[in-house]
């Protein structure tokens, strides 16, 4: 008689791709899980701040005072503005000043961000969070020289002791704001107390190394 045709058996392949984890997709999830969770962040800080600040007075151009913040800061990617605390005295008020309209000239309120985004990008990779904390600190160390290059010692002790009065941490990394007692005031004060221009030949080095670099 007729010999009946064997059962079709599953295909190897079919098989294989059915159990074969999405890992490619499951990778993209948690890299966007991680990015979402690094910007939602960054946002919630912003509005949180924008919101303490609503009702700052305004004094002059781009300044404005409150009495809802403990440091003073600058803030605004497009517009940014000076925030100041209530209280300052007339000496802090200058160095504080001078801190943060050196920001502003050196657009360190869009860099800053900048440097945010690229962390929420590469959040997995501990040398960008590690980046972006010496990026932080190389901002306000190079902030801080170019405001006491043309100090006498008076007014570098002064600078220094607004940034004891002044100085804060924040606990977690932040894309804004840049406030004046931020990233280890204590290491800011002591460059602050040791700074020495350096010598034109240095200067000349360390532009070759860059360019080489």
């Amino acid at each position: 008689g007729t010999q009946a045709a064997p059962a079709p058996e599953d295909s190897p392949s079919e098989t294989t791709v059915a159990e074969t984890p999405h890992w490619p997709a499951i990778a993209f999830g948690v890299w966007a899980a991680g990015a979402a969770v690094a910007a939602l962040w960054g946002v919630v800080t912003y509005c949180r701040l924008r919101k303490r600040i609503d009702d700052a007075v305004l004094l002059s151009e781009h300044i404005y005072e409150t009495d809802q913040i403990d440091s003073p800061f600058v803030l605004g990617f497009f517009r940014p503005r000076i925030y100041l605390p209530v209280g300052l005295t007339e000496q802090e008020r200058r160095y504080v000043l001078l801190h943060e309209q050196a920001h502003i000239r050196r657009r360190d309120y869009l860099t800053k961000p900048l440097a945010y985004v690229a962390l929420c990008f590469h959040w997995f990779n501990p040398v960008l969070w590690l980046s972006y904390h010496l990026f932080g600190r190389d901002i306000e160390t190079a902030t801080d020289q170019a405001v006491i290059r043309s100090f006498g010692r008076t007014d570098t002790a002064g600078y220094a002791a607004a940034l004891l009065h002044l100085g804060h941490k924040p606990s977690f990394p932040q894309a804004v704001p840049l406030a004046f007692g931020e990233e280890n005031p204590k290491h800011r004060i002591r460059s602050v107390l040791s700074y020495k221009k350096p010598a034109f030949w240095v200067l000349f080095v360390a532009v070759v190394a860059c360019l080489a670099a």
